[in-house]
C-alpha cells in the first residue's frame, strides 16, 4: 500500500504561490523565423489577478464525453458558474480549472422500461420509456449532468465512479502546422514540497487529426484512429512519482500515434485490425516500431521527470518535416527540444489540420492499467498493493487510484494559464494538387472528386471500407515516381457480399439532365474484374451507371461509359470489390479518381487548403474571428497584426494601443515622441480629471465613472443593452429561430440555464426578459457570478411554444461589476417554463 502524504495541519503555511506574468508577445522569433500569434485562450488573463468565475470561451471550446482507455471518469458539462457545489471544469483567477470528483455517474440512458422497479439503484422510468439515473443524488438526472458524446465511436459507459473535465477545440479551432505554447500545474501541486502524491490521475494536453472527430461535423469527420494521427504533446503519469515503484520518477510523458500495418505477432496482427505506431520508449519501453521499418519517423523521448508542484511551460513546434518538444526552456531562448519526430511516407498524417484536446482523467490505461504485468516478489511493488500472482502485478484500470478524497480531492486538478498558437510568417507548403483534378489541363478544376490523387492523405475520402464480414485495411502509400501517394487496400475477408468491401468518395451533387465522364486508375495484387458504379451512398442505394474493369497487376485506366442522371441528388463513387473468398489475402491500389461533367464545368479545388479562393468563384473555407486566410490556404495571424513601433521615440503611442514610455513630471511628449520641458502651467486645484490646460490630465477616473465638466468623477450612465438568449452559452435548453429580436431559446426547464459572459451591471438597476409560455407562472432566477440578484416570473400564459406571443417581465437589480450573468429556470409543473427571446439591462 502506498502511503499518501498528511494532510497538513490547520495552522500549517503551504508554500505560497507567487504571480506569473504572462509574456504576452504576439510575435516570436524561432531560428531566425518570425512567428505571430494566431490564436490564444488566456482563461481570464494574467494568473492570479483575481479574476472572478466566468464561463469556458464556446468559441474556442466544447465538452466531450467518452469511454476510451479503460478510464474511470465520466465526463460533465458543470461548470463553477452554475454549479458552484459540484463544478469540473472552472474558469477564474486568470486560469482554467479541470477537477476531477469521486462520485458516480450513469451517463447513457439505454434501458427501456414500463416501472421505474425495473430500473434499480436511484433509477427512474421516465416518461420516454427509457431508465434515467441520479446516482450521486443530487436531484439532476446524471444525463443532464454529463458532457454530449458527439464523436464517431467511442462512446461513454455507465457504471463510471469518479467525474472529471475535458474540452476540445473540434470545428473551433482547427490549425495546421505552428507554435504551440501552453503553461499548466500538475494535480496535487499543492501538498508540502517532497510529497509524494497518491497514484492515479492522469492529465494531458494533446492533439487529434481534425478529419476523425465529430460526426457529421464541417469537415470529412469520418477518419478513424489512428489514421487522423495523435500528437500527446503533454501527458502525466502521477502513479511515477511514487519512488518506491518507480525510481526513476520520469513521471511526465509524450507519444505520437499513427497508423502502421501490424507487424508479425502484434496485438492488431488479426484481420481488419491496425496498429498504431507508438515510436517512443516512454512509458513502457518503447516497442518494435522504433526500430529502422518505420520510414525515417521518430519520436524518441524516455520520460522526463519535473516538479510537479511548479507552472511549467510546453512548446510544440510543428512543420511538414516533423515536430519538436519543448519544457521550461523555449525555442525562442534558444531552448533545446525534450523530443524529436521527423516526418516518414507512413507519417503524413501530421501533415493535415489538427484540433486541441485538454483532459483530466481519472485511472485507466496510463493512470493505473499500463503499468500491469510488471515482474514482482510481492505486492508491495505493485501499485496500491494490487496482488502479486505469478510474478506480475495484477493491476486493473482503477486499482492504483488511492486518493483521500475528503483531504485532497479539491487538489485533483490539471490547472492550465494560458494555451497560444502562432504559425511562420513566411507560411507552410501547400499539399500539390493532383493532375487529375484539372482533365484538359487549361488551369481550372473540373473534377468533382475532391483530393483525387490522394495527396492530402484521406481528406475527402472514406475509411470505412469492410461491411458484413468484410475485413482488412487501407492506408496512403507513397508509391514515388509520377504516381506519388495511392489509396492501398488490402482485403483480408472479402465478406459475404459484393459490398462487403468498398473503396469510395460519397457525398458529391449531380444534376439532373448533365452528362458525366469517369474514371479511375487501378491495379491489383492478382488480376481480377471489379464492378465500378455511381449510386446513392443511402437507401434505396440505386445504381445510377456501372461497368466491370478487367484489372491486373499493373495499373489500368478504368474509363466508365458517359453518363446522365435522371434525378438531382447526392451520390457516391464506388469500386465493388467484396464477396469472393478467391481474393481474400489480395490488395488493390487507386490513384487518380475522376467524375466531371463533359462539358468541363468548374470544381472547386481546394487541395491542401482550408480557406481562400476554391478557383470557381467560392471559398475553401472561412477562418475564425481575428485570423485570415494566409497564401498557404491555411487560417493564420490577420495580416493587420499591429506591431509596435518605438524606433526614435522615448515617449508616446507605440501605434498598437501601447505607449513607447511616459515623460516626468515638467515634461510634455511632442509629436515626434521625444519629451520636452513643459511651457504651460498646468492647473488642477480642486479637480481629480479631466485637462490640466497643458495637454495632459489632472487624472483619470475609474470602471464605471466619467469626468465631468468640473472635474470631478461621477457614476457613468450605462446605455441600455440587449442579451441575445441564441447568443449564451446553453444548458438543458437550445436555440431556434422565431423571436422577436433574432432567434429565441426554447425548452428552457428546471436547472437549465442560459449565460452570458464578460457582463457589467455598475449603474444598473433593472433586468427585463421577453419571454412566452402557455403555461403561467413560469419563473426563473437572475444570478450574477452564481449569485441570485432578481428573480423573473411570467403571471400570465401568453400563447403555444412554436409560435408564443412574447411579452416583457421584469425585476430590480442591485450589483455591480464584470462577470457572468445567468437565468437559471425554476422547476414547473408542467416541464417548459417558458421561451426566451433576449434579456434587457437598464
Amino acid at each position: 500500500m502506498v502511503e499518501e502524504a498528511a494532510a497538513p495541519e490547520a495552522t500549517e503555511v503551504l508554500q505560497s504561490e507567487a504571480p506569473l506574468e504572462s509574456y504576452g508577445s504576439r510575435t516570436l522569433s524561432i531560428a531566425g523565423q518570425p512567428f505571430t500569434l494566431t490564436w490564444e485562450d488566456d482563461f481570464g488573463g494574467d494568473l492570479n489577478k483575481g479574476q472572478p468565475k466566468s464561463l469556458l470561451n464556446s468559441a474556442n471550446w466544447r465538452k466531450e464525453n467518452l469511454g476510451v482507455n479503460y478510464e474511470q471518469q465520466a465526463y460533465t458539462n458543470r461548470e463553477c458558474v452554475t454549479h458552484p457545489n459540484n463544478w469540473n471544469y472552472c474558469v477564474e483567477n486568470g486560469k482554467l480549472t479541470l477537477l476531477a470528483r469521486k462520485e458516480p455517474l450513469d451517463c447513457v440512458v439505454w434501458q427501456q422500461c414500463t416501472a421505474t422497479s425495473q430500473c434499480g439503484t436511484n433509477g427512474t422510468c421516465a416518461a420516454t420509456g427509457y431508465c434515467v439515473y441520479d446516482q450521486n443524488r443530487n436531484g439532476v438526472f446524471d444525463h443532464e449532468e454529463c458532457a454530449p458524446a458527439d464523436g464517431i465511436s467511442n462512446f461513454p459507459a455507465n457504471g463510471q465512479q469518479y467525474t472529471s473535465g475535458r474540452i476540445k477545440s473540434d470545428e473551433k479551432v482547427e490549425f495546421r502546422y505552428g507554435y504551440i505554447e501552453f503553461r499548466a500545474r500538475m494535480p496535487f501541486a499543492e501538498l508540502p514540497a517532497g510529497a509524494t502524491p497518491p497514484s492515479g490521475m492522469w492529465p494531458a494536453i494533446w492533439l487529434l487529426g481534425a478529419n476523425g472527430a465529430i460526426a457529421n461535423g464541417t469537415r470529412d469527420d469520418s477518419v478513424g484512429w489512428p489514421m487522423n494521427g495523435e500528437i500527446d504533446i503533454m501527458e502525466y503519469t502521477q502513479i511515477k512519482e511514487n519512488k518506491a515503484l518507480y525510481p526513476s520518477n520520469e513521471a511526465m510523458g509524450f507519444n505520437a500515434l499513427w497508423r502502421e500495418i501490424p507487424e508479425s505477432g502484434e496485438m492488431a496482427a488479426a484481420p481488419g485490425g491496425w496498429q498504431a505506431n507508438a515510436c517512443s520508449d516512454w512509458p513502457n519501453g518503447g516497442d518494435a516500431k522504433c526500430d529502422g521499418d518505420v520510414g525515417g519517423a521518430r519520436a524518441q523521448w524516455p520520460g522526463k521527470t519535473i516538479d510537479y508542484h511548479q507552472w511549467h511551460t510546453w512548446g510544440f513546434l510543428w512543420d511538414e518535416k516533423g515536430f519538436k518538444i519543448y519544457i521550461d526552456n523555449m525555442p525562442y531562448n534558444g531552448g533545446t527540444p525534450v523530443g524529436t519526430f521527423t516526418n516518414g511516407d507512413s507519417s503524413t498524417e501530421f501533415q493535415q489540420p489538427m484540433y486541441l484536446i485538454l483532459n483530466n482523467a481519472v485511472g485507466g490505461e496510463l493512470g493505473c492499467l499500463g503499468w500491469s504485468g510488471r515482474s514482482c516478489t510481492s505486492s508491495a511493488q505493485c501499485a496500491n498493493g494490487a496482488a502479486c500472482s505469478g510474478g506480475k502485478c495484477q493491476e486493473t484500470p482503477s486499482s492504483c487510484i488511492n486518493i483521500d478524497w475528503a483531504a485532497h480531492g479539491d487538489k485533483a486538478k490539471l490547472e492550465v494559464d494560458y494555451v497560444r498558437w502562432f504559425h511562420r510568417n513566411s507560411g507552410y507548403p501547400q499539399a500539390a494538387r493532383a493532375a487529375c483534378q484539372d482533365s484538359d489541363g487549361n488551369g481550372t478544376a473540373d473534377n468533382i472528386i475532391r483530393n483525387c490523387g490522394f495527396n492530402e492523405d484521406y481528406t475527402y475520402h472514406r475509411s470505412d471500407l469492410f461491411f458484413d464480414g468484410g475485413q482488412g485495411l487501407t492506408d496512403i502509400n507513397n508509391e514515388g515516381g509520377s504516381r506519388g501517394y495511392v489509396q492501398w487496400v488490402r482485403i483480408d475477408n472479402s465478406g459475404w457480399q459484393p459490398h462487403s468491401v468498398q473503396i469510395r468518395q460519397e457525398g458529391f451533387q449531380l444534376n439532373a439532365g448533365t452528362t458525366y465522364k469517369w474514371k479511375v486508375d487501378v491495379k491489383s495484387s492478382v488480376a481480377r474484374t471489379l464492378p465500378i458504379k455511381i449510386a446513392q451512398p443511402a437507401a434505396p442505394y440505386g445504381v445510377i451507371t456501372t461497368f466491370n474493369c478487367n484489372v491486373g497487376t499493373g495499373w489500368t485506366t478504368c474509363t466508365g461509359p458517359n453518363f446522365t442522371p435522371q434525378a438531382t441528388g447526392i451520390y457516391k463513387f464506388e469500386i465493388t470489390a467484396g464477396g469472393n473468398a478467391a481474393f481474400n489475402g489480395s490488395q488493390i491500389w487507386v490513384d487518380d479518381m475522376y467524375l466531371g461533367a463533359t462539358t468541363n464545368a468548374c470544381q472547386p479545388e481546394c487541395t491542401g487548403k482550408t480557406c481562400g479562393s476554391d478557383g470557381c468563384g467560392g471559398v475553401c473555407g472561412s477562418c475564425r474571428s481575428g485570423t485570415t486566410c494566409g497564401s498557404w490556404g491555411q487560417c493564420t495571424a490577420s495580416s493587420g497584426t499591429c506591431t509596435p513601433s518605438c524606433s526614435g521615440k522615448t515617449c508616446g503611442s507605440d501605434g498598437c494601443g501601447g505607449t513607447c514610455g511616459t515623460c516626468s513630471t515638467g515634461n510634455t511628449c511632442n509629436a515626434s515622441g521625444q519629451c520636452t520641458p513643459n511651457t504651460c502651467t498646468p492647473q488642477c486645484s480642486g479637480k481629480v480629471c479631466g485637462s490640466n490646460g497643458c495637454g495632459g490630465t489632472c487624472g483619470t477616473c475609474g470602471s464605471g465613472t466619467t469626468c465631468n465638466t468640473s472635474g470631478q468623477c461621477t457614476p457613468s450612465t450605462p446605455s441600455a443593452t440587449r442579451l441575445e438568449a441564441e447568443s449564451a452559452t446553453l444548458t438543458g435548453c437550445f436555440a431556434e429561430a422565431g423571436g422577436d429580436s433574432g432567434g429565441k431559446v426554447v425548452a428552457f426547464e428546471g436547472n437549465d440555464t442560459i449565460c452570458w459572459s464578460n457582463v457589467t451591471l455598475t449603474g444598473r438597476t433593472s433586468a427585463t426578459a421577453h419571454v412566452g409560455a402557455p403555461y403561467n407562472n413560469g419563473e426563473a432566477q437572475l444570478k450574477f457570478n452564481g449569485t441570485v440578484i432578481g428573480t423573473l416570473k411570467l403571471a400570465t400564459a401568453t400563447g403555444g411554444w412554436s409560435s408564443p406571443t412574447l411579452a416583457d417581465i421584469s425585476t430590480g437589480i442591485s450589483a455591480s461589476g464584470t462577470g457572468t450573468l445567468c437565468l437559471a429556470g425554476v422547476t414547473h409543473a408542467n416541464g417548459w417554463i417558458f421561451s426566451v427571446d433576449y434579456l434587457d439591462l437598464k
